[in-house]
């Protein structure tokens, strides 16, 4: 497994000349042996100077200021740059814990930074189990990457196929000393309990078993990578815009490509890898809702909607901004609260440049004679026949000059209000890559 624990300081140097450029190594220091480790091992083999130790604070325990005092005195010593944050986890559960430790990480990584981590072979096992016992899929029973984005930076876990034994005695070997969290030994967390009743007789039995987790754990990765090289060329063939997945060629697909496709669609849109529970939603409350319903799912903070054969993924969209006056100028844009509005020329016929317009929305009951229409039609019927969904329609701004509907951005000008030469105009709504996809403009 890796290298022997007296080549860890020839490991460690190999290892991260193979990854890109650094402008600075961020070494998460916990106090524990293995982030104790770590830290010697940064300060005997890199550069000082391209070095900071970043401890956590998670102020549960009354011991949490020593232990931080404590890893300051061994970075100073070391002659390693130190820094710590405070955070406020909320609960003492390792999910909380986690998500507090990657908030702080976040705030201190820059680009071209490298945040290592220490965790190693015992750490991947008790994932790999942990993520068995909740009922995790192909991407889940991968447990930790080697390395992936994180804020604007990138974690590295360098030690991650070594035993947290061969870190033990290498510590020992060179008279390190470490901090020990009395809460490690609770069996409370299912992780502590995992290490002590299954994974330490399991060892004894089974001495082989860290190498097999982590040949297993490897090929998963490869599994989970293909399937994700299939739901892109999948999505790529659907030819949508990114928050909009088309649902009649995904019916082509077989069940397992097809949820394959929508767990990696809802990844890329928004960050949140459904659960199963969630993707059950997905295929039962919403794709096979009623025709003439618009059922709505939360996700993370997005929200997913099916309107005219499309599910769309999107922010929630803010509170509208206000009425307002607009001048109506070539090339200018105006950000609002739901969206963005421009003006653009053109060699046809549009607004008169130059003028004034009042921006607002539907109050019901709006009509208006769409240039080359032919005729009058009610602003509710355009939208719809224009395929804007639902809920983006209260939002959706309307032009007046004075009180004379003049144009919907997007969707059409009016007859009696262009001129030769003028200006068009165009609405983005909030989440949607494409203003225009449902416009005649």
């Amino acid at each position: 497994m890796g290298a022997l624990q007296t080549d860890l300081e020839a490991l460690l140097p190999g290892r991260l000349e193979r990854l890109p450029d650094s402008r600075r190594w961020v070494i998460a220091l916990s106090g524990g042996v293995d982030s104790r480790v770590l830290l010697e091992l940064c300060a005997r083999t890199l550069p000082r100077d391209k070095l900071l130790a970043l401890h956590v604070n998670h102020q549960l325990q009354s011991v949490s200021t020593d232990w931080e005092n404590w890893c300051a005195g061994e970075c100073q010593r070391l002659g390693v740059p130190f820094t710590s944050l405070s955070v406020d986890p909320g609960s003492g559960s390792e999910a909380d814990l986690r998500d507090a430790r990657y908030r702080a990480f976040e705030q201190v990584l820059r680009p071209g930074d490298w945040l290592l981590l220490a965790q190693h072979a015992d750490d991947q096992a008790e994932t790999f189990l942990l993520r068995l016992l909740r009922g995790a899929g192909v991407r889940g029973l991968s447990a930790m990457p080697w390395q992936r984005p994180v804020g604007q930076g990138m974690l590295y876990r360098p030690l991650l196929d070594q035993p947290r034994a061969a870190l033990e005695a290498w510590a020992r070997l060179h008279g390190i000393d470490w901090v020990e969290d009395p809460s490690n030994a609770s069996e409370r967390y299912d992780r502590n309990w995992l290490r002590h009743r299954i994974l330490a007789p399991l060892k004894q039995r089974k001495p082989a078993v860290l190498e097999r987790v982590l040949a297993t754990t490897a090929r998963l990765a490869e599994a989970n990578q293909l399937l994700d090289e299939l739901a892109s060329e999948d999505l790529a063939a659907l030819q949508s815009a990114p928050e909009c997945l088309p649902l009649t060629p995904l019916a082509d697909l077989s069940l397992p490509r097809q949820r394959n496709l929508i767990r990696h669609w809802v990844y890329r849109c928004s960050g949140v890898y459904p659960s199963e529970d969630e993707l059950h939603e997905i295929e039962h409350s919403v794709i096979a809702a009623a025709e003439d319903r618009v059922p709505l799912l939360q996700l993370g903070g997005y929200e997913l909607r099916r309107y005219r054969g499309r599910l769309f993924l999107t922010p929630p969209l803010p509170p509208r901004s206000a009425p307002l006056e607009l001048d109506c100028t070539a090339d200018s844009r105006r950000e609002l609260a739901q969206g963005v509005i421009a003006f653009q020329s053109t060699d046809g016929v549009g607004l008169v440049a130059g003028e004034t317009l009042r921006l607002d929305y539907r109050q019901g009951g709006e009509r208006l004679r769409p240039l080359g229409r032919g005729g009058s039609v009610s602003l509710k019927q355009l939208l719809q026949e224009a395929g804007v969904p639902p809920w983006l329609r209260p939002d959706w701004p309307i032009l007046y000059r004075g009180d004379r509907l003049v144009a919907v951005p997007g969707i059409c000008l009016c007859e009696e209000a262009v001129t030769k030469g003028g200006l068009i105009p165009s609405w983005r709504p909030l989440g949607l890559s494409e203003g225009g996809c449902f416009g005649r403009l």
